[in-house]
């Protein structure tokens, strides 16, 4: 009689996990279709994936619409946990997903201008801290804290090298406190990386392998995957759209260059233009928005003032958006992307910005690049930087951190 070797059987137990993950519940036949296991084989697998508590029956199929019907598995959702932490120029999110990438927490507050870099460290634990005490229990299945960070990021040593719209965040060691902190593993990426794994995972580039996903903010950054993985680059700083020089000898930059995309289409510079204007005499209604100070003027205004047709918000929108086309020209031919995804608190809805950049942007990329070239809006929330910052955790449990567990079953 053959034995089962139980390191063979522990990868296919997860192969079936991550069939599971990417295309929802199946019935063994479809697993058996898709796997090329025998239907016998797949029967034992879940069955000792159900015996794990990792896998759970999801109800009853009829496979093409006639024949005996046949039960669904699922991956069980609360096989294991993940958080996720988003720290923007703006606001700090929180999340926590289960293992399906449900979200079961949200928590959200405007980023701390704390003091100091410890003041700051001790502010991200404590959003943390208030996310995963909501679990109560279930607390124990967390796997992991994923931390998505606004500004230059080591991935490597899951550190912040600096970030310009976050005060005390130079060298910070985010991996360092954290992992204390918590004592779980920590994964530190790019905001703009991170959101881009969550428009790849549940978001408008789902069925994409070659995209860029763009985040208009307080500053400018981009997530590049590349046939369906994160790009980072040799020291993990790619992506760094909002520092590609576009107008030599323009408005200075906060990470001290000068003309950066970043100073002429953020947020920051499209409030900034606005109220440069204000302060020329230029009429608008924006005035009264502002509560006539324009130093309180927001892009969130720019955009709300342009929707009701006022001169100064549109042609402050139009420049920003002709801008932003230039810099997304670069990366599109650069990658040859097969499509665009605009996130952040500035795109997000902004529906009259897109048609600008949709606009202007045929006229910079190749010839040969589809005309009019795919640049969409997100459709997630405002975590999704916190969403895909957990992702990275759960990417990690099925790629082995179930197997590791599995294996341990396996060797008792």
């Amino acid at each position: 009689m053959r034995i089962p070797d139980p390191a063979n059987t522990v990868e296919q137990q997860l192969e079936l996990l991550r069939l599971l993950r990417q295309f929802g519940p199946q019935t063994r036949r479809q697993i058996a279709e898709r796997t090329g296991h025998s239907l016998s084989q797949v029967r034992q697998l879940t069955q000792g994936l159900v015996e794990q508590r990792l896998l759970i029956e999801h109800g009853i199929a009829t496979v093409g619409g006639a024949g005996r019907p046949s039960q669904v598995w699922s991956v069980a959702p609360d096989a294991c946990y993940a958080v996720g932490l988003d720290v923007g120029g703006a606001w700090t999110h929180a999340v926590v997903l289960d293992a399906l990438g449900r979200v079961l927490v949200k928590r959200s507050e405007p980023t701390t201008r704390a003091k100091s870099s410890l003041a700051l460290l001790h502010d991200l634990r404590r959003l943390v801290e208030a996310a995963l005490s909501e679990l109560g229990a279930r607390r124990r299945a967390v796997r992991g804290l994923g931390v998505a960070f606004s500004g230059f990021v080591d991935y490597a040593r899951g550190k912040s090298l600096d970030a310009p719209n976050i005060p005390h965040a130079h060298a910070l060691p985010l991996h360092e406190y954290l992992s204390s902190a918590f004592r779980l593993p920590i994964v530190v990426d790019d905001s703009s990386r991170a959101m881009a794994l969550a428009e790849l995972r549940y978001g408008a580039a789902r069925y994409s392998r070659n995209f860029i996903g763009v985040n208009v903010g307080v500053g400018i950054g981009a997530g590049i995957v590349v046939n369906g993985q994160l790009y980072r680059g040799a020291l993990g700083l790619a992506g760094e759209l909002g520092h590609i020089p576009v107008m030599p000898q323009g408005p200075p930059c906060s990470c001290g260059r000068r003309g950066c995309l970043e100073t002429l289409a953020s947020g920051r510079a499209i409030a900034a233009r606005a109220r440069a204007l204000l302060e020329q005499g230029t009429p608008s209604r924006l005035g009264v928005l502002g509560g006539g100070d324009p130093a309180r003027v927001t892009a969130e205004m720019v955009s709300k003032a342009a929707l009701e047709h006022d001169d100064l918000a549109l042609r402050v929108l139009d420049e920003a958006g002709t801008w932003l086309s230039v810099g997304l020209a670069v990366v599109i031919n650069l990658f040859s992307p097969d499509l665009v995804v605009l996130t952040g608190g500035v795109m997000r809805g902004n529906h009259l910005l897109l048609s600008i950049v949709q606009r202007e942007i045929d006229q910079y990329i190749l010839p040969l690049l589809p005309h009019p070239f795919p640049v969409v809006l997100t459709w997630l929330d405002e975590n999704v930087g916190a969403l895909g910052a957990a992702t990275l955790i759960l990417d990690q449990e099925f790629e082995g951190g179930f197997a590791d567990r599995m294996a341990l079953t396996a060797t008792r």
